[in-house]
């Protein structure tokens, strides 16, 4: 297991986020089948394969070249399930139902290689409760591998091991995830709804509270906290719409059922609006309408009183612009505060309940701040550029060297532990530049190391390394990466 190879990936699933994993696994030229439910007329494997013509019309696209589709396997769980014993990690991403995904485990498990990584991606369920019932063998194989939707573009994904699981498999699932993937990697306890969920779900919940406390439309939310914060142009509400307003409603029920104890738990309240909205099928992207709906050529937004669909364009207001245009976040904060603008009063409000919120829960989802921190800054991360030229693994094209891991030098003459010893206990494998050896410095070292000239020399050398850093390790979906 030493040398771990993923030669093959099974993804159980043919949903919005089990196609849509299955086609950055073909993106990045890893052989992938997909299985999902018998369909019950026509080809047995319907199900998946209409999942995988979906892929083609899905925006943003999530395949490199709409003609890799053709290269996913597609299976299903009658007649597939021996496929499953030539896979090196299987991925599961049914829907947020515990009951469905016991009893499809004990379908798979007798089928699942020795050697090979169960992972579940739930967003919010216990870890440790969909173990139950495994064999002690397949529990120290098992974890929670969380994407984010969408997988291809979203830096972010979440591991979450067990009690039982194996130290090594969370490093060759991260190893994989990074070197092949091209994913940012955080460790999250097994808490409900992990890190950036937790963290994000409260906040959207707390956006949308706010936003019908000031009486702002969900257009002009989401310009206001889109962008213009630096983060995805989707902002609140559309990002809704892209993850499903079902599967926002399923992590906000698991949160009322699990947190009941929380200080923050009466801001678990479902809204009115969400529960109206996935009542009537409105659910988002998937059908076509949710927060947001296309007429034409015009996206129009809901009204929150009359419930109807109206014109949208609502942008912020200057005053609002030029405050977001500080450099400096102590000016910027206190200008929110002190500002008596009603959008500027919202965003102040929703910062402060997010900080509030981060800082009295951050030990209990994360080991280490850093983790979160990360967790809360890839999550809401813009995609690159995107590089043409991609092509099938069958294909002719010729494509760019596949990314290869940051090789860490000794970090610092003299030093003889090796590169993976230095590395903190809690992050194997990061990427970061210069980590800190726990090996002691002779005193000599350490009072030229204290020198105003030794860090005037050293600061440029880690910002090259971390640049560096950044160059080499890509999306494998060609994608720029924007961080090391």
């Amino acid at each position: 297991m030493s040398n771990f190879i993923v030669k093959k990936v099974a993804v159980l699933g043919a949903g919005v986020m089990g196609a849509q994993i299955a086609a950055h696994c073909v993106n990045a030229k890893v052989p992938v089948v997909l299985f999902d439910l018998p369909a019950k007329e026509g080809p047995k494997n319907g199900i998946v394969l209409r999942a995988i013509e979906g892929l083609k019309k899905l925006s943003p696209a999530p395949l490199g070249n709409k003609d890799d589709a053709a290269c996913i396997e597609v299976a299903n769980y009658d007649d597939g399930l021996e496929l499953l014993k030539g896979c090196d990690l299987i991925i599961e991403a049914i829907a947020e139902r515990m009951d469905w995904k016991h009893d499809l485990y004990k379908k798979v498990a007798p089928f699942i290689a020795p050697d090979a990584i169960f992972a579940s991606n739930t967003s919010g369920l216990s870890i440790t409760a969909l173990s139950d019932g495994f064999a002690a063998e397949l529990k120290a194989r098992f974890c929670g591998v969380h994407f984010f939707n969408p997988p291809r573009y979203m830096h972010l994904v979440e591991l979450i091991p067990t009690a039982t699981t194996r130290p090594e498999i969370l490093d060759q699932l991260e190893g994989f995830l990074v070197t092949t993937l091209g994913k940012g990697v955080v460790r999250a306890k097994d808490t409900p709804n992990f890190i950036a969920n937790r963290v994000g779900v409260f906040n959207m919940l707390a956006t949308i509270h706010e936003a019908e406390k000031f009486g702002l439309s969900c257009d002009l939310v989401d310009d206001l906290t889109g962008a213009k914060l630096g983060r995805a142009k989707s902002g609140t509400f559309r990002t809704a719409d892209v993850v499903g307003l079902d599967t926002l409603g399923h992590v906000v029920k698991t949160m009322q059922d699990t947190l009941g104890d929380d200080p923050f738990a009466a801001c678990y309240k479902t809204p009115e609006i969400l529960t109206r909205l996935v009542a009537a099928g409105a659910l988002g992207q998937k059908t076509g309408a949710g927060f947001y709906k296309r007429v034409g050529r015009e996206v129009q937004r809901l009204d929150f009183a009359s419930g109807q669909y109206v014109a949208g364009g609502g942008k912020a207001d200057d005053l609002v612009v030029r405050i977001l245009k500080e450099k400096d976040a102590a000016k910027r904060m206190k200008a929110l505060r002190d500002s008596g603008n009603p959008q500027a009063q919202f965003l102040w409000a929703i910062f402060r309940d997010a900080f509030h919120y981060i800082a009295v829960h951050l030990e209990a989802v994360a080991d280490t701040p850093c983790a979160g921190a990360s967790a809360r800054s890839w999550v809401r991360s813009k995609p690159g550029r995107r590089r043409a030229g991609s092509r099938s693994p069958t294909g002719s094209r010729k494509t760019s060297t596949p990314a290869k891991p940051c090789v860490r030098r000794r970090c610092r003459p003299g030093c003889s532990t090796d590169a993976a010893a230095c590395m903190p206990p809690t992050a194997p494998g990061r990427r970061h530049a210069r980590p800190m050896c726990r090996v002691p410095l002779s005193p000599s070292t350490a009072a030229s190391r204290s020198a105003p000239r030794f860090w005037a020399r050293a600061q440029p050398t880690a910002a090259r390394a971390a640049r560096r850093c950044s160059r080499t390790n890509r999306y494998a979906s060609g994608i720029r990466a924007t961080r090391c």
